[in-house]
């Protein structure tokens, strides 16, 4: 039987005809098995498959045709301009998550004039994705990334050294802000936490039921609970005028931007489209004088 590289992308097409995206699937899982650019796939069709190759190629169709997600296959995730490392101990970094990096960029560009080396907070790093791309992107920004996960921390210190940013970001142990000083502020917190609600598991896509982790999607029956601790603990974390960034289920967005709205600790409330004119990110500004932080919301929240 023929092993080249045209022969392989044919196979792969043929076994993964019910997946949503085939060819991206081939063209993905080729690609990282040989170690080409997607333009080789094509200039390169003669090019011959070792037998542990053609072997390998054949376990990850299998894999791919069960439902597993590419990313978790290969042990890779583009994000941005970075190739980070992903296990099933962390989410997928997904485009909605470039687009929140997208604006706190821009919102320190904006004030780079005023802090040179803004301090970031990002919590719930998970991949590192966040810390990293603001890291690399911004060489003066002093990162900080927590997460609960002592494996998705050691994701994230892999991704740090693979990257050469090894010591660019602080990494901590912990839940939210726990594993932080009480007194210690930044000029950005920023954060992609769950919030998908329990009751809807069911819509959920099954490659997302069954591989990603659940601690990283789910935040009880309302979708809620992360968000609450973040925004009741950030302005005691954050100085006067600093940015709050957030990532929100487009269902749940308008809720979230109205526990801020007129809130005493809140000012210059914004909601963001992503890529599909979905609201999806919210930025708000800490205002000056005293945190208040109080658990503002209803016991029905």
């Amino acid at each position: 039987m023929e092993r080249s590289l045209a022969a392989a992308l044919e196979l792969a097409l043929e076994r993964l005809a019910l997946s949503p995206s085939p060819r991206s699937d081939a063209e993905e899982l080729l690609t990282r098995l040989l170690g080409l650019a997607r333009p080789e796939l094509t200039l390169r069709r003669a090019r011959p498959l070792s037998e542990e190759e053609w072997g390998r190629l054949g376990q990850w169709l299998a894999r791919r045709a069960s439902g597993e997600p590419v990313q978790y296959i290969t042990g890779r995730a583009a994000f941005r301009h970075l190739d980070l490392m992903v296990t099933r101990d962390v989410l997928i970094p997904r485009p909605e998550t470039e687009g929140l990096v997208e604006a706190v960029l821009e919102v320190l560009s904006a004030q780079a004039a005023r802090c040179p080396a803004p301090r970031v907070l990002d919590l719930g790093t998970g991949s590192g994705a966040i810390a990293l791309a603001v890291a690399s992107e911004w060489p003066p920004a002093i990162v900080t990334a927590t997460d609960r996960s002592v494996e998705a921390l050691a994701v994230a210190r892999a991704n740090a050294e693979a990257l050469g940013l090894g010591a660019r970001v602080r990494w901590l142990a912990g839940d939210w802000f726990e594993p932080l000083p009480p007194d210690e502020k930044f000029e950005v917190v920023v954060s992609n936490p769950p919030y998908i609600a329990t009751r809807e598991w069911d819509e959920l896509p099954d490659d997302v039921r069954r591989f990603e982790p659940h601690q990283a999607l789910f935040a009880g029956p309302g979708g809620l609970d992360a968000l609450l601790e973040i925004v009741d603990q950030s302005p005691r974390h954050l100085v006067a005028g600093g940015l709050l960034a957030l990532e929100l289920a487009e269902r749940r967005a308008e809720e979230v931007a109205g526990w801020l709205e007129g809130a005493r600790d809140w000012e210059g409330v914004v909601l963001r489209d992503d890529l599909a004119g979905r609201p999806r990110h919210l930025l708000a500004r800490r205002q000056g004088g005293p945190a208040i932080a109080p658990a503002q919301w209803g016991e029905e929240r």
